[in-house]
């Protein structure tokens, strides 16, 4: 099946789904963009799609660069030839690139993630598949900055719980599938299993199959007649299994480790606790978690972008009640601004 032909499937499928399992208004606002640019460009460079870097494709470029990267490369290049200076055309370039960023990124990464349990992070590179607009080289392995928020958020879980025996995950919202790609490149024997809406779920499982191989990723067509998917039946070969949301009830099995990185903060509170009641009869061990504290933009009608009521990271640690809280951090595994007071929090918790 062509990656198309399958987000037509999951599109139609979805105009009949529960509304507990639809966009809400954050995700209804960017549909439309991604998959009109999904139509016209193809998946084969969907990381550089103006839609996916506005919505789902993270970043450390300025907005400057990201809208005309050639104009800030002729500043730069105008820098070096009148004022004669390498360094402060260097220095502008990795700015708007978001280079020194990424590179404190690294660096905590690194020094969070040498220890001597499993799974081993510190020698992963990302895959080039969707040709990325924007990758940084770090002793010649490649990141992006959804690659670098997962690596931190997992050596930050590795810091407070024993993951030596992290074998499987079940992540909602997941993007175009980085957790995936670190869990299997990590532990190739693992099972990673994501639910996400479409247009992203079909983008996920087309990246998934670039990055890991075809046979390694179980499509939505594979699964969607079936009554029951049972994770301790996969097909031989199989490893990572993409869902649509209204599929969730059907999963049945274990997970060691229970992921939401930034999505859930992009639901309507209902939402949410719908999804976590789901999930954390499923999960078995760990929870690790990235959202912005307070939640998203609050908005007065349909069509804005944001959510009608924001959906907090301590409503979310209440709302795993089998779970106890092990840690938080935002300002080194997380993000803080300190002029605007933003900041993204990473939360480990562990099943009593």
């Amino acid at each position: 099946m062509t990656p198309i032909d399958r987000l037509d499937l999951m599109l139609n499928d979805m105009a009949s789904a529960d509304p507990l399992f639809r966009p809400t208004n954050f995700w209804d606002t960017g549909l439309v963009a991604i998959v009109d640019d999904l139509r016209a460009q193809g998946f084969d460079n969907f990381r550089a799609h103006k839609s996916a870097l506005e919505m789902y494709v993270p970043t450390y470029a300025s907005s400057a660069y990201r809208n005309n990267p050639a104009s800030i490369h002729r500043l730069a290049k105008l820098i070096r030839g009148l004022a004669r200076n390498d360094r402060v055309a260097d220095l502008l370039l990795d700015d708007h690139v978001g280079k020194l960023q990424a590179q404190r990124d690294y660096l905590v990464f690194q020094a969070a993630s040498r220890q001597a349990s499993e799974p081993h992070l510190h020698d992963l590179s990302e895959s080039e598949a969707g040709q990325p607009f924007e990758q940084h080289t770090f002793e010649e392995r490649r990141f992006s900055r959804s690659f670098l928020n997962y690596l931190r958020g997992m050596a930050f879980l590795k810091q407070h719980a024993d993951t030596s025996r992290l074998n499987s995950a079940l992540e909602i919202g997941g993007g175009f599938g980085t957790a995936g790609e670190i869990l299997l490149k990590a532990r190739p024997r693992a099972v990673y299993v994501n639910v996400d809406i479409p247009p992203v779920a079909a983008v996920s499982t087309y990246y998934l199959k670039q990055a890991l191989g075809d046979e390694t990723v179980l499509g939505y067509e594979a699964t969607r007649e079936l009554e029951t998917i049972d994770i301790s039946r996969l097909p031989d070969g199989v490893r990572a299994v993409i869902l649509c949301p209204w599929q969730l009830p059907k999963l049945v099995g274990e997970f060691d480790l229970f992921i939401n990185f930034i999505s859930f903060q992009e639901m309507e509170p209902d939402v949410v606790a719908n999804y976590i009641k789901l999930v954390q009869p499923l999960t078995k061990r760990f929870v690790l978690l990235r959202n912005s504290h307070s939640g998203k933009q609050v908005v007065t009608k349909a069509g804005e972008l944001g959510v009608f009521n924001p959906s907090s990271v301590d409503a979310m640690i209440d709302s795993f009640s089998a779970f106890e809280l092990l840690a938080r951090d935002y300002r080194v595994f997380g993000e803080f601004n300190e002029k605007s007071g933003f900041r993204s929090e990473v939360v480990a918790m562990q099943r009593k």
